[in-house]
């Protein structure tokens, strides 16, 4: 039988083979013989338990806001027992080779926006980040045609009409007499 000292779970006089402690550290073992309740045949030594710490994510992936064709980066800084393995995901979904501390998009588009998180693991646990958001700002695309024509002398209306909320129009090559509403595009006038 054995006898285990410290912090085990159970009993400190537990008699298994296998016990559970929850710190690192020394602690004596005895090992004595079946039925010797008083140790008078027993020999005690001294084990060094090791305890693996699970993860911890000690510095969160960071949300960002970046234009279609720039770069993004997540990076996740996490503690516990080596050796720390991890998992990048885009909105619940694992990413293919996306496995180190850092995950990096070269040349963001639309359909990279979303929500990343990256889920850690070590032999002794798991955890998983709080979400980043990546959000890609999408250059406004004209929609309407870019050539209008009208009568000289007559009064002459045009909107330009665009994708992805424009914040501004211009316009080049404006007759005289015409203007362009730079906030809503409208081009109105007499020529």
């Amino acid at each position: 039988g054995y006898v285990w000292g410290g912090d085990a779970i159970g009993s400190v006089n537990d008699s298994s083979a296998t016990v559970v402690f929850h710190t690192a550290g020394t602690r004596p073992v005895t090992v004595y013989r079946e039925g010797d309740a008083n140790y008078i045949n027993s020999n005690t030594a001294t084990a060094t338990i090791t305890v693996n710490a699970p993860p911890v994510i000690t510095t969160q992936p960071q949300g960002q806001t970046v234009n279609a064709g720039q770069n993004a980066s997540f990076t996740v800084v996490a503690s516990g027992a080596a050796p720390l393995t991890y998992q990048w995901r885009k909105d619940g979904g694992n990413i293919a080779g996306a496995t180190g501390a850092t995950y990096s998009i070269a040349s963001v588009q639309a359909g990279d926006a979303g929500s990343y998180t990256v889920y850690v693991t070590n032999s002794a646990g798991n955890a998983t980040s709080n979400a980043a958001t990546l959000t890609v700002n999408v250059p406004p695309a004209i929609t309407s045609a870019l050539i209008a024509g009208g009568t000289y002398g007559a009064a002459f209306t045009y909107t330009i009409a665009a994708t992805n909320s424009p914040t501004s129009y211009s316009a080049t090559g404006l007759p005289t007499g015409v203007t362009l509403n730079p906030t809503t595009g409208a081009i109105t006038g007499t020529p």
